[in-house]
């Protein structure tokens, strides 16, 4: 299901920057953009929206104060110039933050925050995106978190080994870290994350995964076992 989303930022080049970026990702359908909170109360009153990206710095009324004024306000994304409101925005429940200028890269990240339907009947949130799309040679490719194997580190580039193939990306093993879901991987080299569901066996300080054998750093070995003792 497509995710339904608005623009409220009173400056041009920011908005073309988050067009581009939005019409660059196949599930999100941007409905409108806005230059102030004003303009934007209609709509957020009479369609569904799923994602607001939000600028702070605006007329008449701040971001902030503007979501603190929504009762039922859609999964937020903040735009700003200005890093000083962030521990105040989080205190907002806001997906994330985003510093401009942003690269696409860091746009993708903060997506792969946003829960991809409803809250369902009891008020309790839905669990989050299982997959994120990442760009290779200005083709999007869609990467399932369960079809991923393990990722490797090579100098400035991630190499995503995945069950049907790989792809190699300009970005850090520490952003992956970040964006997969903890329960579900383990960084256990300094150079390896692993799908802990894809292990065939542990021996000594190696991971056998499809057929490939992994090293356990020493570091990282204590956490690494703490957590497979937990999964059940």
């Amino acid at each position: 299901m497509n995710l339904k989303c608005i623009i409220i930022e009173d400056e041009l080049p920011a908005q073309r920057v988050l067009k581009k970026y939005i019409a660059d990702i196949p599930y999100l359908d941007l409905v409108n953009t806005f230059k102030s909170p004003v303009e934007a109360m209609e709509t957020l009153q009479s369609k569904s929206v799923d994602v607001l990206f939000l600028d702070i710095n605006l007329p008449k009324i701040s971001g902030l104060n503007f979501l603190r004024s929504l009762r039922n306000p859609p999964q937020v994304i903040i735009t700003t110039a200005y890093p000083d409101y962030a521990h105040e925005g989080f205190e907002l429940n806001v997906v994330d933050y985003l510093l401009k200028p942003f690269s696409f890269d860091r746009f993708l990240k903060a997506l792969s925050k946003i829960q991809t339907t409803k809250n369902n009947s009891s008020g309790h949130p839905s669990s989050g995106n299982r997959f994120v799309f990442v760009k290779v040679d200005k083709v999007l490719h869609k990467v399932d978190f369960e079809d991923i194997l393990y990722i490797e580190s090579d100098k400035d580039y991630v190499n995503i080994v995945k069950t049907d193939g790989s792809l190699m990306l300009l970005q850090t093993l520490k952003y992956w870290q970040d964006l997969l879901p903890d329960r579900d991987f383990a960084r256990v080299h300094k150079s390896f994350i692993v799908n802990i569901s894809k292990i065939k066996k542990i021996a000594g300080n190696q991971i056998e995964i499809a057929d490939r054998f992994i090293p356990v750093g020493r570091a990282f070995k204590q956490d690494f076992l703490e957590k497979i003792k937990t999964i059940s």
